[in-house]
């Protein structure tokens, strides 16, 4: 009997604490974000240029994708999957050296450049080099929305932007 208690209690006290961090996380979000595993995104199908994408996540308040952990990417990718758009999508990576023989990625976010810590790119990727310029990451779609090195002024796809 009091373990039964115990157990009911437990489970009232995780629901209730689940029910209070979804009202609070989801108030967070601002128009047109909506919360998605621990962050707010936008998912535009527009499609636009690199540069285009990345003007148009801060004009909204926010900034190209930053996926951190292979765990937030692997989400993402499954809710893009799910979509069935066919379209590949703009997210915050960049190469700040393209003459670099597979580049040197990093996540930017409000003006400030991360490292990245893993790398999920499809196969064979990224293949850059001084005749093919790649500075821009793509979730592309022909490899089930794995990372895509592009010239950012060469393609046009939709745009994930993370507030």
């Amino acid at each position: 009997m009091h373990l039964g208690y115990y157990v009911f209690c437990l489970c009232c006290f995780v629901c209730f604490s689940d029910c209070l961090d979804n009202q609070n996380t989801n108030k967070a979000c601002k128009s047109p974000f909506h919360r998605f595993a621990n962050s707010c995104y936008y998912i535009s199908r527009d499609k636009v240029w690199g540069d285009e994408a990345f003007a148009r996540c801060i004009n909204i308040g926010g900034y190209l994708a930053n996926f951190e952990t292979l765990e937030e990417a692997m989400l993402m990718k499954q809710k893009v999957k799910r979509m069935n758009s066919g379209l590949h999508f703009f997210v915050g990576g960049r190469n700040i050296n393209k003459r670099k023989p597979g580049g040197d990625w990093r996540w930017i976010k409000n003006g400030t450049m991360t490292k990245m810590s893993y790398f999920a790119f499809g196969t064979g990727e990224p293949d850059g080099s001084d005749k093919n310029v790649q500075d821009c990451m793509f979730f592309y779609a022909g490899e089930y929305y794995r990372f895509h090195a592009v010239t950012c002024d060469n393609y046009n796809g939709g745009y994930i932007c993370e507030q």
